[in-house]
């Protein structure tokens, strides 16, 4: 195997095991100790820590390597804004019209809330014409993946509100559909804290 091809096996295997939440938040990402499980040497797997720091999937600072990254409440709301006003940008998008988004939500009854909701945004990222946003949203999906089941945990209700989207997506109600986005991301909101809160490790306090 080249070069090539290790740099971008090890980056799709890490970046599928961070996303997935297979590593707490605050968690210190060594390139010498991932290397081992990642069957790959140090270097490839540095390569791979940077570009998904460049794609602000993992944290970094000059000195003192990668992390997982560690947000607070004011970062997921920050986060949830941001993903809430790009959501709305695309449900503008010109070629909505002449959309076919059955096809791009295919029913998968084993998926969890987590997947229907990268699956969703990620459907609702290809009707949009503009570039610059599908490729925003891929980010925000991929960097909110690994939090998305506290949401569920957290929020009795998450389930109910995402199968309201889905339906609206389905039956091309693109209206509602915005509504009900920007209802999603002010209920995100307003329960950031409780998510936060089950994120943090046991032996971590407040600080």
């Amino acid at each position: 195997m080249n070069a090539g091809s290790t740099m971008e096996r090890v980056y799709l295997d890490l970046k599928a095991r961070i996303v997935g939440g297979a590593y707490p938040p605050g968690t210190r990402l060594d390139p010498f100790h991932l290397a081992k499980r990642l069957a790959a040497s140090p270097t490839p797997v540095r390569e791979a820590l940077h570009r998904l720091s460049g794609e602000r999937i993992v944290d970094s600072w000059h000195q003192e390597g990668f992390r997982q990254p560690i947000f607070a409440e004011s970062d997921l709301c920050d986060l949830y804004q941001w993903a809430g006003a790009l959501i709305g940008l695309a449900l503008r998008a010109p070629a909505l019209g002449s959309a076919v988004p059955a096809s791009l939500l295919v029913s998968m009854e084993v998926e969890d809330y987590p997947a229907r909701v990268a699956r969703l945004f990620r459907a609702i990222a290809l009707l949009c014409d503009n570039r610059e946003i599908r490729y925003a949203i891929v980010n925000f999906v991929e960097r909110s993946e690994f939090f998305r089941a506290a949401e569920a945990r957290t929020d009795p209700a998450a389930d109910e509100h995402l199968s309201a989207m889905e339906a609206a997506f389905r039956s091309e109600r693109w209206t509602e559909l915005r509504s009900k986005s920007a209802g999603f991301y002010r209920r995100r909101i307003a329960h950031a804290g409780r998510v936060v809160a089950a994120l943090r490790p046991r032996s971590q306090t407040i600080g």
